[in-house]
């Protein structure tokens, strides 16, 4: 049998009037326009989508690797230098229990020493850490000094947010990891949910560090290679889905108005959003449908918050958010296909409606 022979040759065609009148007869009449979604103002969506109906053509996530893998994170919370042993044992517990990513959440501003027992047998040139935490804000780049000083700290696969820094302490901070922390990602965008506004106000904070930054010689290469976005990801799965999706085209848009002659990718995380209520059992269920729009979307690291919140977090529930991405990568294998949405018509439209609204409030802006 050919590769490229036409499995579906055997069925009869099946027209678009055929699936309105066979829908409408489901509704008792009702018209087919009834169970169209306004996901915000002024975007409509109909959930019946065909070839004929798409306008688009392969969207796609492209992925510069030869799979869809990412990263499985988890998050401590570092309330005091006295903390920092028994995070420590609780690190190296995840780790071996398959993590591969650490967010370090400070409450207070960490010396090196805390850093280093915190850090300790942790091999930060396989395992990705992003440091965060109101703490750090206050003083970004005595911060990063004190990041510049860990043992091995030249082969470190990690990030920072420094929350909103001024243009001038922008590029001071970039020009610092350029020179000390070469693989540190110290530009953080966070996008706050799967509207077109959060969107849009992302890729315009991007535009404008990019602005600064180019004006001082730097390349967008460069800018890139520092610069990690995370989205935070809600319960309406296909619109988280097709946000993350749709966020890319716009990242591909802005480098194509800055005229530069390769796509460059920047890092993608994703935290869910799966602690929002009260019964955790529906908090484990909403964990997983927000990993898989994640994963589907195609970004480089996911974070499942745990079930009873992280304040709470106990080793039962960690291990639940854990293995949720153990299913999916070792039994689901969404990690072995790039952009497993490409080609549904309706994740297709809704991705090009997102992308398209969000350029052009982003070009209002």
């Amino acid at each position: 049998m050919e590769q490229t022979q036409n499995l579906f040759q055997e069925f009869d065609a099946v027209t678009t009037k055929d699936w309105v009148d066979a829908i409408e007869k489901f509704l008792k009449g009702k018209p087919v326009d009834s169970l169209n979604w306004e996901i915000e103002e002024g975007l409509i969506m109909s959930p019946l989508h065909r070839k004929e109906t798409t306008t688009s053509q392969y969207i796609g996530s492209p992925n510069l690797s030869g799979n869809n893998n990412w990263s499985i994170c988890e998050a401590f919370i570092i309330n005091k230098a006295e903390d920092c042993t028994k995070t420590n044992a609780q690190i190296l517990e995840a780790l071996s229990k398959g993590s591969n990513a650490l967010i370090l959440n400070f409450n207070y501003f960490p010396k090196v020493v805390d850093l280093e027992i915190l850090l300790q047998n942790v091999l930060l040139d396989l395992v990705q850490i992003h440091f965060q935490g109101t703490a750090l804000a206050t003083n970004p780049k005595a911060f990063l000094q004190t990041i510049a000083q860990l043992s091995n700290v030249q082969t470190l696969n990690g990030s920072c947010d420094l929350g909103n820094i001024t243009a001038s302490a922008l590029v001071d901070h970039f020009d610092f990891c350029l020179t000390n922390l070469p693989t540190f990602r110290c530009l953080n965008i966070s996008i706050a949910d799967s509207l077109t506004t959060s969107l849009s106000a992302a890729i315009f904070k991007a535009s404008q560090w990019i602005d600064v930054l180019t004006e001082q010689g730097r390349s967008i290469e460069q800018i890139t290679n520092f610069l990690r976005f995370e989205f935070n990801v809600g319960e309406h799965y296909f619109v988280e889905l097709a946000a993350i999706r749709a966020f890319k085209r716009l990242w591909f848009a802005l480098l194509e108005a800055y005229n530069v002659p390769s796509v460059v990718l920047p890092f993608f995380h994703a935290t869910t959003l799966s602690d929002q209520h009260e019964n955790q059992y529906w908090n484990m269920i909403t964990a997983t449908t927000q990993a898989m729009a994640a994963a589907i979307g195609g970004v480089d690291c996911i974070y499942i918050r745990p079930c009873n919140t992280l304040n709470q977090a106990d080793s039962f529930t960690r291990r639940i958010a854990r293995n949720v991405q153990h299913v999916l990568q070792s039994e689901s294998y969404l990690n072995r296909v790039i952009d497993p949405a490409s080609g549904a018509y309706y994740i297709e439209n809704l991705t090009l409606a997102l992308s398209k609204k969000a350029w052009q409030q982003f070009c209002n802006l």
